[in-house]
């Protein structure tokens, strides 16, 4: 299944879905970067999308498609947030958030391959051999980078 595909079949986000980076804030796009821009094949602001219905929740920013070559299609969740060591259960928070999002709102988007990042809005406040970074490794979200490499 696409990344297109999966977004259409959940109908909270569908209107939000963009070509390209289209979905990203200006402010945060300065900090991805696609060395081959032709393999996004859409984006998807979860933060603006459910700003209304889940109001109080701690959702995920974004969704980027990209393409794989011979193995389709994945998902990129991007979360952009302070990288400190206080910061690190906020951004667990959101994951939990999103993957029992996914599970009742989006499952053809949850069973995507997908990876999650964390990109930091200023520095980073802890080493990679920290307990922070093996807790964050743990949940399967990636150290904070300040620029992300948009890549399969």
């Amino acid at each position: 299944m696409s990344f297109r595909q999966a977004v259409q079949g959940a109908p909270a986000i569908r209107p939000y879905l963009r070509e390209g980076l289209g979905a990203i804030r200006k402010a945060d796009r300065k900090r991805l970067r696609c060395p081959r821009s032709r393999q996004i094949s859409g984006s998807v602001n979860l933060d603006d999308a459910l700003r209304v219905s889940c109001r109080q929740d701690p959702r995920w920013d974004y969704a980027i498609g990209l393409r794989t070559g011979q193995r389709g299609e994945m998902v990129l969740w991007v979360e952009v947030h302070p990288a400190s060591s206080l910061h690190v259960d906020d951004v667990l928070a959101k994951l939990r958030w999103l993957r029992m999002w996914l599970a009742g709102h989006a499952p053809e988007l949850g069973r995507m391959p997908r990876r999650f990042h964390w990109v930091a809005t200023g520095g980073i406040a802890f080493a990679r051999g920290s307990p922070q970074a093996r807790r964050i490794a743990q949940h399967g979200v990636s150290f904070p980078v300040k620029l992300l490499e948009l890549t399969a």
